[in-house]
């Protein structure tokens, strides 16, 4: 039980590093959200957060 929460908070974790680099690299959240199988609310809050972090 242990290990697959684990081993799915990882998968969440690489998810979440992969949208910030597709975010930075300047793709547009429609594809990202493509690119990474998630959901596009998902893609938004993260980017929102990036956005406000370099102001």
């Amino acid at each position: 039980m242990a290990k697959a929460k684990q081993s799915q908070s990882t998968e969440d974790l690489l998810r979440d590093m992969m949208i910030v680099q597709l975010a930075l690299a300047g793709i547009g959240q429609r594809q990202i959200r493509q690119i990474v199988g998630v959901d596009i609310h998902r893609v938004s809050r993260i980017s929102k957060l990036l956005k406000n972090a370099k102001e």
